[in-house]
């Protein structure tokens, strides 16, 4: 896959929202609830890659809106992460 070709942190994160969505549906065949947890496990790696490049080069991932401020932001006072 080309740089060009690649998936943003943005679009993976969409992705992986419409496959939580699916997987909640109780009369989801297995195989198919396996193929897509299979999907979540891949899309999962091309997005802790894209934010370790992200962290390597000093900013926010390609595609993401969000900044390093940002998330130091969501930080406690007391150093417990908030969501």
């Amino acid at each position: 896959m080309s740089e060009s070709e690649k998936p943003s942190f943005e679009s993976i994160n969409t992705r992986l929202k419409e496959i939580q969505v699916a997987v909640e549906d109780d009369d989801m065949p297995l195989d198919d609830a396996l193929s897509l947890f299979e999907e979540a496990v891949q899309l999962g790696m091309q997005a802790s890659s894209l934010l370790e490049e992200g962290i390597a080069q000093g900013g926010a991932p390609e595609g993401d809106e969000a900044s390093a401020p940002g998330i130091e932001e969501s930080v406690a006072s007391d150093g417990e992460r908030s969501l």
